[in-house]
């Protein structure tokens, strides 16, 4: 009896062991979690590498959301983290946040005019486009992220890059928020599979890419106006009539004042946000400083980050998007050509 009783304490207290073991491991969650790290991956023979910060309280085996942060020109993927702070609303709100980087600091939104197809051999092409996309392979089979809600946004050239995800790749993005970035005439012939919720930011003091499509360098219109490619997606999206325009809360004294223009969804879902910052610059509204005589005032009466997080949150991938995903090294071979 005493040699039964003794098993039997022995096996409570592993058991007791082993839950305290599990309990320890779920407190400390992801070994990532509350960091960004730098990764590699290999996409059309060329090497090509990202940040990736992982919330602080993700737990292992739990995917969760995905936001694709594109810096600007000349910019990185680092420049890109500490001039919208993403990572700290990642860290509030449980989201991943990846800050890709662009070869030679640029994203080459132009490329691969026709869309659907795959022209590499063309001397130096550079298939960004492809690389986001298995970017996102990567981390939805490392089982980091939720295939339903991946999210690009981007500022100036990575928000001209956003407008050309979402018609490339509206299967495996969920919704856009381009900021401070419109979309070249060449791509506005494109007609995107579905409608895609978009959250769109822009400042009307932009002297480096115009409201008025003016590019700031040539001094020439390269562009849609801000307000043409809001009608651009309204229309694709087939929305609504847009609504009036709502003027935000003054807070800040920054000679700034943020008008809000929506165009209601339909029945698919997709409205079209329109954030006009009358008085900004070519800035990101609440980010780190930025500095004024470069690129005009930055509004301070509110944070495009939260602004889009929360904008994000509300939408996920339309099950008639859903495509089977096909294995990383699958679709690595056919980006190469092989």
């Amino acid at each position: 009896m005493r040699h039964v009783s003794a098993a039997f304490l022995t096996a409570l207290l592993l058991l007791l062991a082993n839950r305290l073991a599990l309990s320890e491991e779920a407190s400390r969650g992801h070994p990532g979690a509350g960091r960004t790290v730098s990764h590699e991956l290999v996409h059309a023979d060329r090497e090509r590498d990202y940040l990736l910060h992982l919330p602080e309280k993700m737990e292992p085996g739990r995917p969760v959301p995905l936001v694709i942060a594109l810096h600007g020109l000349s910019m990185s993927g680092k420049s890109m983290e500490w001039l919208t702070g993403f990572s700290k609303v990642s860290d509030r709100h449980g989201f991943a946040v990846a800050y890709p980087n662009g070869l030679n600091r640029m994203w080459r939104f132009w490329e691969r005019h026709e869309l659907g197809e795959r022209v590499l051999n063309e001397p130096g092409f550079v298939d960004d486009v492809g690389f986001l996309e298995a970017m996102i392979d990567e981390l939805i089979a490392d089982g980091l992220v939720d295939g339903d809600r991946v999210y690009v946004t981007g500022h100036s050239n990575g928000a001209y890059m956003s407008n050309r995800v979402a018609c490339s790749l509206s299967d495996r993005i969920a919704a856009i928020a381009p900021v401070a970035g419109t979309m070249v005439p060449a791509l506005s012939g494109a007609t995107p599979p579905r409608a895609m919720p978009v959250l769109y930011i822009h400042g009307t003091n932009d002297h480096i890419v115009g409201f008025d499509g003016i590019d700031g360098f040539t001094k020439k219109k390269s562009s849609l106006t801000a307000e043409e490619l809001v009608d651009w997606w309204a229309e694709h999206n087939d929305c609504l009539a847009a609504r009036d325009p709502e003027p935000l809360e003054d807070k800040a004294d920054d000679q700034t004042r943020v008008i809000r223009c929506l165009h209601p969804a339909c029945e698919d879902g997709a409205p079209v946000v329109f954030y006009r910052i009358e008085g900004a610059g070519h800035t990101w509204p609440g980010g780190a400083l930025q500095p004024q005589r470069l690129l005009g005032r930055t509004c301070d009466d509110i944070n495009a980050s939260e602004v889009i997080w929360e904008f994000f949150s509300q939408h996920r991938l339309p099950e008639s998007a859903v495509v089977a995903q096909e294995p990383n090294d699958d679709r690595a071979g056919e980006a190469a050509g092989q």
